[in-house]
């Protein structure tokens, strides 16, 4: 482990040379694409966010049902008669 940071710390030293402003190193250009890539970085999870799709309740994938699906399943488990069935399919179909 302490040959390994030994190792890291000329590599960092020459870094650091060549983000200095006076050395002519190239700074300048990786500051502002830098901070654009973070700026895009925070409107898309702000994006996510507001459009419900980061991290939402549900299971993925799942698709809401609608109210025809929901009566039919319940048809279809026996909670509800026939009639029932019916009534609420022609109260939502017309």
């Amino acid at each position: 482990m302490f040959y390994l940071i030994a190792g890291a710390v000329p590599v960092l030293a020459q870094m650091g040379r060549h983000m200095d402003w006076e050395s002519g190193g190239r700074f300048w250009l990786w500051m502002p694409l830098m901070m654009i890539a973070g700026v895009i970085l925070v409107a898309a999870l702000v994006y996510l966010v507001l459009r419900g799709g980061g991290w939402s309740s549900g299971s993925p994938g799942a698709q809401k049902e609608s109210p025809l699906d929901i009566a039919k399943r319940r048809y279809a488990s026996g909670e509800i008669s026939s009639e029932e069935f019916d009534r609420i399919k022609n109260d939502l179909v017309g």
